[in-house]
């Protein structure tokens, strides 16, 4: 027994030692590379802050200096009326912008635009304020002309008061001279401070600390705190930095930028001197700074590593005992690589989307259930054949054939890191639309292509339903980078949008009328009306590629149906689909494993010199590497090693024994005596004689072979499935019965924010799910925990999802629930519809709006209209509708082209908005011809309402790219009565008074 404790002793005490020693490196090394990387990261995020406010006060500088030479170059005549117009317009085009005045040389507001929920509102007379006692007034009035006075942050004041609630402002002044150089007042933009630094929290909230911004005197503008804020304004002395943080104060105080480490954290800070053309109180000094707090300088997981270094030392005492220990943990190592690859093969077999994987050479290496159920073929049938020859329709095939070459070299490809809509044929030969995204990943030096694949039957017929309604033809026509055109059955051409038009190297509306056939040869001309003659037999899209000047285009063409069913128009829009995407490469991540083993428990001891020769070797080593101690007593460990690595083992070892320093778990690639390639996992500590000189090392090593072709055997199966899920085009999250994330792609991480060590372990419900959505979303998780699924599962579902930044986005999704070891797990696939919901919402919006001027097209004011009308009949109310047309308008168009005109209609309409009542109202009926509504009104006061408008247009003067311009209108005027059965019956009454008003001499108010 005594022998077996020395052995035990010589063998832990050295491996003891050396694991101490290394845990305190490690953790102090670790230490110092977390906080370097901490320091290093930001300066660069207080540079992309205070980029973020140099830009916002430097184009506020300019706003500011531009306002100031129009305002003076306005200051004869009645400059009010034109000063109120040009700071509408600037409020209507700087949201942010909170206030635009002019104030006279004895600080008296002449000119106010405020900015409200509906958009600028010019202040009456008697709101106007003496602003004279301000700070920014004075200063503004006392710099040189062409200059621009910036104030520093502060609260909001109205009537002498804080604003409440808080309102940050920034205040950008500039003087207006008249023309013999004397200062008359002051242009001012009041800013909305919080836009700015909403921006720069936004821009740092990345990063490891918080963002603060104090004043010069340290008072703060962004604080640790919302309490701790604009304590200069409020009354507050003790809210600054100096009395929360004094000793990181001295600092930044005493320095123009640098960092400081401080035991209330890490401080790093720029001064920002904005640029000022004065001095005085108003000069903005601020002090931008990042602050990260001590508890997150230091590493998290140092305890807990403590805690496991000394619980590693502890089985090591077993370990040294039982040589089997190793084994166990081999095979807990081997169940994992198991587990891991289980649950990546879980995850696509319960996608509700096809997921196909081709090799370079078109054959398919994985066929998922949903790719059975969608195309008919089991995985057994379709396993190593050609994919393209099988699902591709015979005109698209050989295309689909040729791009494998250049797939098989680059792994790019036409179809590769896009989502496109194709045709594919299933195995009983009928065809079904699906939507494919397609990614490439390379796995052991051949490119593979994984391909999700979603059934859009359902979708199709949505978009036909679609195709069918005047929304969607109008946001076609609209959709700013894609051909749009409506055609007739003979092929005029109803509509086409300006993308469109310069194609065909015309204008919009000189094509309109015409057949698209004048503007393609003979034999393109032919092949288009083949195509609409079997789309308005069959009443069935089509989609067919063409080129024109060199460019390819992808061209979908959708009949528009009638009531009857019948196809009254056909919709025509294609995309440029020449340039193609560079492939982006699929990241590969291979989950690493740490094998608990013990670091020197092996099959034969070693003990060498100070010149790394074996002095000693157990007689284990002969069962391991087929000799026997006595050949390696007095050679050096090279003789064993691999030839190919021979000269990079000597350098290793010459550095280590140089260094001096214990070496762990060093994975060599050695050679038998007959030849047999074996691994040995080494491990050594350095010992010294009894004078305390350096005298070699001491250690063990172990046989790890069949580790080495265990590991590689699954790596190579888990790299594969793993490839699957993170290089889909969709986002696919796994949870576990407790709605914890257990996986989560790459694709994940770029729709939501949040990286995959954030969201590992996570609940769902607090990463992506809405506040309102929770307590559903954990409803609907139990019923699939305990096996009763809900409606949902299987479907596509539309919903709504928080991104990691706190915004929302529209989502599709599909569900579906497994069990795997005895627990549950669901798979979600998510995908971003954004784009989609907003063209919905664009349709929606262009279906009652004039594209030219922004009023209600005739549908929607004749809906109104009739709404009003039966309105104004239930309730015995007043009604009269006024049809107003534009006189000499043919000259305008004739003399000076459609461009201007199409300035004067959107000017006209401008003035008309402005000039009638908030529920009046105002569409485009045609051309120049326009009606107004007004309810509640009767003939009387309906005559001056349109007077009124009359002299508006008339007195207006309108600025072209022709030159100004001024305009007169004819308006007709009709009340409803008892003879006025219908809206139609008042449209034409007021159309009758208009005709009167023209042939009496235009520019004139008749009522019918």
């Amino acid at each position: 027994m005594a022998l077996i404790i020395r052995e035990f002793l010589k063998l832990y005490g050295p491996l003891a030692l050396a694991i101490v020693l290394a845990s305190l490196w490690f953790l102090h090394s670790r230490d110092l590379e977390h906080l370097n990387a901490v320091r290093l990261r930001q300066p660069l995020i207080l540079e992309r802050e205070a980029a973020i406010i140099d830009r916002a006060v430097n184009g506020l500088a300019a706003d500011a200096r531009l306002l100031a030479r129009l305002a003076a170059d306005r200051l004869d005549g009645l400059p009010g009326p034109a000063l109120e117009r040009i700071f509408s317009d600037f409020a209507r085009t700087r949201p942010h912008s909170l206030m635009v005045r002019f104030i006279d040389n004895r600080g008296m507001e002449r000119v106010r635009v405020d900015q409200a929920w509906s958009g600028p509102v010019v202040a009456p007379s008697e709101l106007l304020q003496d602003k004279g006692e301000r700070y920014y007034v004075r200063e503004a009035l006392r710099i040189d002309p062409g200059s621009v006075f910036v104030s520093d942050f502060d609260l909001n004041v109205e009537q002498g008061r804080i604003e409440v609630p808080h309102r940050p402002t920034l205040r950008f002044a500039s003087p207006v001279v008249d023309a013999g150089g004397s200062v008359v007042g002051a242009v001012v933009i009041n800013y909305d401070g919080r836009h700015l630094l909403d921006q720069v929290k936004r821009a740092g909230a990345s990063g490891e600390g918080l963002t603060l911004l104090c004043d010069a005197r340290g008072f703060w503008i962004i604080g640790p705190a919302t309490d701790e804020e604009w304590g200069r304004d409020l009354g507050r002395p003790d809210a600054t930095m100096a009395v929360r943080f004094p000793e990181a104060w001295r600092a930044v105080a005493g320095q123009e930028e640098g960092q400081t480490h401080t035991p209330e954290g890490l401080f790093s800070f720029v001064s920002i001197h904005v640029a000022q053309d004065a001095d005085g109180p108003g000069a903005a000094d601020w002090r931008l700074m990042t602050w990260v707090p001590p508890a997150v300088l230091s590493l998290p997981w140092a305890t807990p590593f403590t805690g496991l270094a000394v619980l590693f030392l502890l089985t090591l005492v077993p370990g040294c005992w039982f040589l089997a220990s190793y084994r166990v943990r081999q095979a807990e190592v081997e169940a994992r690589l198991r587990e891991s690859e289980a649950r990546t093969l879980a995850i696509s077999r319960s996608a509700q989307d096809a997921v196909v994987m081709i090799d370079d050479q078109g054959r398919v290496t994985f066929w998922n259930p949903a790719a059975e159920r969608l195309f008919g073929y089991p995985a057994g049938e379709i396993m190593g054949r050609r994919l393209h020859s099988l699902l591709a329709p015979e005109e698209m095939r050989a295309r689909a054939e040729a791009g494998m070459a250049g797939f098989a070299r680059s792994g790019r490809g036409h179809v590769v890191g896009r989502v496109v809509e194709l045709d594919a044929l299933r195995r009983d030969g009928s065809t079904v639309p699906v939507e494919v995204g397609v990614a490439s990943v390379q796995l052991d030096g051949r490119w593979y292509a994984v391909g999700t694949l979603r059934d859009m039957t359902r979708r199709k017929r949505y978009e036909a339903a679609l195709r069918r309604s005047e929304e969607t033809s109008r946001t076609l026509l609209n959709a700013p980078d894609h051909v749009a055109m409506l055609i007739e059955p003979n092929g005029s051409i109803a509509a086409i949008n300006e993308t469109g038009a310069r194609l065909y190297g015309q204008e919009a509306e000189a094509m309109i009328g015409r057949t698209l056939f004048e503007f393609l040869s003979g034999e393109r001309a032919e092949a288009l009306r083949t195509i609409l003659r079997e789309i308005i037999e069959q009443a069935r899209p089509s989609r067919f590629e063409a080129t024109r000047d060199g460019r390819r285009y992808l061209a979908s063409v959708y009949p528009v149906t009638g009531p009857d069913g019948a196809v009254e128009q056909v919709a025509i829009f294609a995309r440029d689909i020449t340039e193609q995407r560079l492939a982006q490469a699929a990241l590969q991540r291979s989950e690493q494993r740490f094998r608990d083993v013990s670091a020197a428990v092996g099959e034969f001891i070693w003990e060498t010199d100070a010149d790394g020769i074996y002095t000693f070797v157990t007689d284990d080593v002969f069962s391991v590497l087929g000799r026997t101690a006595e050949e390696l007593l007095g050679r050096s460990p090279a003789v064993f090693i691999a030839p190919d690595q021979t000269d990079d083992f000597v350098r290793w070892q010459t550095d280590v024994y140089a260094r001096r320093e214990p070496f762990s778990k060093v994975e060599l690639r050695c050679v038998t005596r007959d030849g047999r390639t074996v691994w040995l996992q080494s491990s050594g500590v350095p010992y010294r004689d009894e004078e305390g000189r350096f005298g070699g090392y001491r250690g063990a090593d172990m046989d790890i072979s069949e580790r080495k072709r265990a590991e590689e055997i699954i790596k190579a199966s888990e790299r594969k499935l793993r490839a699957l899920a993170e290089s889909a085009y969709d986002a696919i999250v796994m949870i576990d019965g407790n709605a914890r994330v257990s996986f989560w792609n790459p694709a994940a991480e770029r729709l939501f924010g949040f990286a995959e060590d954030e969201a590992m372990g996570r609940a769902i419900t607090d990463l992506i799910t809405p506040p309102e959505l929770r307590e559903k979303t954990l409803m609907t998780l139990r019923q699939l925990a305990g096996g009763d699924g809900p409606p949902s599962l299987g479907t596509l579902q539309e919903t709504e999802a928080v991104r990691k930044d706190g915004t929302r986005l529209p989502v599709e999704r599909s569900v579906s629930s497994f069990r795997l070891g005895g627990a549950w797990y669901a798979v979600a696939t998510i995908r971003d519809i954004t784009e989609r919901k907003t063209t919905e919402a664009r349709l929606r919006e262009l279906a009652t709006t004039d594209s030219l001027t922004g009023l209600y097209n005739r549908r929607r004011f004749m809906e109104l209209a009739e709404r009003e009308f039966v309105r104004s009949r239930r309730y015995q109310g007043a009604l009269t509708m006024l049809m107003m047309d534009i006189d000499h308008f043919k000259r305008v168009n004739d003399t000076h082209g459609h461009d201007v005109g199409d300035e004067v209609l959107r000017e006209l309409a401008h003035i008309s908005r402005v000039t009638l009542r908030e529920p009046d109202v105002l569409g485009r009926l045609g051309g120049e011809e326009f009606g107004v509504l007004l309810p509640e009104t009767d003939a009387a006061a309906a005559l001056e309402v349109a007077e009124r408008l009359r002299r508006a247009i008339e007195d207006a003067s309108m600025v072209t790219a022709a030159g100004e311009m001024r305009i007169t209108v004819s308006i007709g005027a009709a009340a409803s009565d008892a003879d006025a059965d219908s809206v139609a019956t008042l449209l034409k009454r007021a159309d009758v008074a208009l005709y009167a008003a023209k042939e009496a001499g235009r520019n004139r108010v008749v009522a019918g």
